[in-house]
């Protein structure tokens, strides 16, 4: 088959998308809204200028939808996979190319939902789509909200490696040594950074020894570092910036815990990432986070935006490490079961080759 994939040009996530279809053997070619890095197949880079940023210069985003449409016209793929509902989805809706398939990641619907503008202007997407692929069962269940057919829905997340991501056995939590805890999420607004910060902060005042490390970058950076400094937690936190995804597994390996703040998300990759190599979670309590973890169980849930859960969490986990030693093996497993790359892509390959043959 000959795939056009269609994103923002830094959009994380679509890197598995392309390679994993041009190693299986199909005709795969990126359009990329906006400048990006460099992919394993041709990229058609129809954005403005040679910067992108994820806050400033959207008003382009027009003039790369008209490309798009041409674009498409010319090079006459079998099928349209579009990434991002707003962005992407969009672009396909103005391209008119059918099979066309949208995957919604996450904000790109949760914000969108509530605006005057993007809800009736989703609708119109998602009614376009033959397709539409939610990462989680949360964003089904808004997409049936605006009186989309269920039947061009299919929920599953694109999944992580699991052979890379491999388990990882580490020593039981103990409080005689620091504990080591990471957190792999963008430095933006709604991963809500700022919590956490403020939880570590509680937990030195209570003589808690801990390691803290914050890998990957993004806009609140230079504020996040004056929040540390304020709080005087130079001497325990500490941020790594960008990494290689290829880079995270051995890393990841190196810790006790796993932290996230979101406000609201898909499916987490790095949650996914976290649980396959062991790491035991302690996250927020956001319906795509409750539905991989059971609190108490196989991971803590803290209440969104408040420090003083997220703290009671952590000190919770320190006086019964044993919850650890037993979530580990459960995550992974369940990791393996419904979040393999592998197993996810050729799902999706199916759903492809279903609707080339319909079209």
């Amino acid at each position: 088959m000959r795939i056009c994939f269609i994103s923002v040009g830094t959009f994380t996530h679509i890197g598995p998308y392309l390679d994993y279809f041009k190693q299986a053997g199909h005709d795969v070619h990126f359009i990329s809204l906006s400048p990006g890095p460099e992919r394993s197949v041709p990229v058609y880079n129809l954005g403005l200028g040679v910067k992108y940023s994820e806050t400033q210069g959207k008003w382009k985003y027009p003039v790369s939808m008209l490309r798009a449409r041409k674009l498409v016209k010319r090079l006459r793929p079998d099928i349209v996979h579009a990434h991002y509902a707003t962005s992407a989805g969009l672009t396909a809706l103005v391209c008119g190319f059918h099979p066309a398939v949208v995957t919604v990641h996450g904000s790109d619907l949760t914000t969108g939902i509530k605006s005057v503008i993007w809800r009736p202007l989703l609708k119109r997407i998602f009614r376009f789509a033959d397709c539409v692929n939610m990462v989680s069962q949360d964003l089904s269940d808004m997409v049936l909200s605006l009186g989309i057919n269920k039947d061009k829905i299919e929920i599953f997340t694109p999944g992580i490696d699991t052979d890379r991501f491999s388990f990882v056995r580490r020593a039981k939590i103990d409080k005689s040594r620091p504990l080591k805890m990471v957190c792999t999420r963008r430095l933006e607004k709604v991963f809500d950074h700022g919590t956490i910060l403020q939880a570590l902060a509680m937990l030195r005042d209570k003589g808690i020894e801990f390691e803290m490390i914050f890998f990957g970058g993004g806009s609140l950076l230079g504020r996040l570092k004056r929040q540390v400094k304020d709080l005087g937690l130079d001497n325990s936190v500490s941020f790594a910036g960008r990494l290689r995804n290829d880079e995270l597994p051995e890393l990841l390996g190196r810790h006790d815990v796993y932290l996230s703040a979101s406000l609201w998300d898909g499916t987490s990759l790095s949650l996914l990432e976290a649980l396959a190599t062991g790491l035991f979670p302690v996250v927020s309590d956001i319906k795509a986070n409750s539905a991989w973890l059971k609190n108490g169980v196989d991971g803590f849930l803290h209440k969104v935006g408040d420090a003083g859960d997220l703290t009671n969490c952590i000190l919770q986990l320190l006086d019964e490490p044993d919850i650890a030693e037993k979530a580990r093996s459960i995550n992974r497993s369940n990791v393996v079961e419904k979040a393999d790359r592998n197993k996810n892509m050729k799902r999706l390959e199916l759903v492809y080759k279903d609707l080339v043959r319909k079209a």
